[in-house]
């Protein structure tokens, strides 16, 4: 039997400069007739699996099937008719399910939620966050369209993100938190008839706590003789852990036109790449060092090179609580109210929108304290 409709992926090239290229099928007609209809986008690495899709294969087999019924009939193969029979069979047979308040259900939900994210005003850490759960959404192949958005899919959706059993619950708490932050706009400006997301619940977890290294440990650190890729990747974790930066920040980091000199300190006065929040942060001391060090130029390196190689300075100076890039912003934290430094200014210091956040440090420090008075109190005498 001839083939009509194939699968085509990345027709104009764009994945060499995006990392992304669209899906489309091509359905052939006659000579000189062919249709493209894009289906999804993909990755040049899944779009295999994303074409081999439930919701893309069955839109192979009815476009063939239309095709079939055109040539019974002895229908010209033009794109016109074709579309017309598309149309009529939608409109026509199920006008209930594809129109809601006169709003084409049928329409990409991916692509709504693209182009809304592109009206707002995020930072490009959110951007990304968010490109990773729509990309997610378009290989699961369960929330194609608008009409898709069901209890049912979002479930099956949930099911699906659970598959390779590598995500917690409060990473997929995270995908579900953001799909649902579209679903609600779509309900909202009537577009949809009900927000999925009101109608299942599913567990949110819990973040993993993260335990800031004590003050020796830093100090260890420090201090500790290395090499090479060690030894820089150590000198960037003294900054992070002397100023509060965290590693995206860092990056951007600029001596000449960030920091303000009062006093005997130098302050970094920045926003956050993450969130757009200001910060004022002092460069302590050992900070400074490592800035005089490479002539007020960080030596930047990949962040997940640089948790490599902290893991392995963790591993040489057997350092019992882990050592990563966030580790050494959580600990600056920490060592401030450790020395005294008001909560309202530590926030500051960190760029945090809220309280509360900061807070989550005092909750830390004061466990701390609890854990030493229960070691200590039974040897006093």
């Amino acid at each position: 039997m001839k083939q009509h409709v194939r699968v085509v992926f990345d027709r104009k090239k764009a994945s060499a400069k995006t990392g992304t290229g669209k899906i489309e099928l091509c359905v052939y007609l006659k000579e000189g007739e062919r249709k493209w209809i894009t289906v999804g986008t993909a990755s040049p690495e899944n779009w295999m699996s994303v074409s081999n899709s439930r919701s893309i294969t069955s839109k192979v087999e009815h476009y063939e099937q239309v095709i079939k019924a055109m040539e019974l009939l002895k229908e010209d193969m033009t794109i016109s008719n074709f579309n017309r029979y598309v149309e009529f069979e939608q409109l026509g047979l199920n006008q209930d399910k594809v129109l809601f308040n006169g709003n084409d259900l049928r329409q990409s939900f991916v692509e709504f939620c693209r182009k809304h994210m592109e009206q707002e005003n995020l930072a490009q850490n959110s951007i990304k966050d968010i490109k990773v759960v729509l990309k997610s959404v378009e290989e699961s192949g369960l929330l194609n369209t608008l009409a898709d958005l069901t209890p049912a899919n979002v479930r099956a959706y949930d099911a699906w993100l659970r598959k390779p059993n590598t995500r917690t619950d409060y990473t997929i708490n995270g995908y579900h938190k953001k799909v649902r932050k579209y679903t609600k706009i779509l309900w909202q400006q009537e577009i949809i008839s009900i927000d999925p997301y009101d109608h299942v619940k599913f567990p949110k977890g819990t973040n993993k706590e993260r335990h800031p290294l004590t003050e020796n440990e830093i100090i260890k650190i420090r201090d500790a003789e290395f090499y090479g890729r060690k030894d820089r990747a150590r000198d960037l974790f003294v900054f992070m852990a002397y100023t509060g930066l965290a590693y995206c920040d860092m990056c951007l980091f600029n001596f000449k036109t960030m920091t303000e000199l009062h006093d005997d300190y130098y302050y970094i006065d920045g926003a956050r790449l993450k969130t757009g929040s200001n910060f004022f942060t002092p460069i302590l001391p050992p900070a400074l060092a490592v800035l005089e060090k490479y002539d007020f130029k960080l030596p930047i390196i990949s962040n997940q090179k640089l948790n490599d190689y902290l893991h392995l300075i963790q591993d040489t100076l057997d350092i019992r609580n882990e050592v990563t890039c966030h580790i050494g912003r959580h600990s600056f934290a920490t060592l401030m109210l450790t020395y005294g430094i008001p909560i309202e200014k530590v926030k500051r210091m960190l760029g945090h929108k809220n309280i509360a956040t900061t807070q989550i440090y005092a909750k830390i420090l004061k466990k701390n304290v609890e854990d030493s008075v229960n070691e200590i109190l039974p040897t006093l005498r």
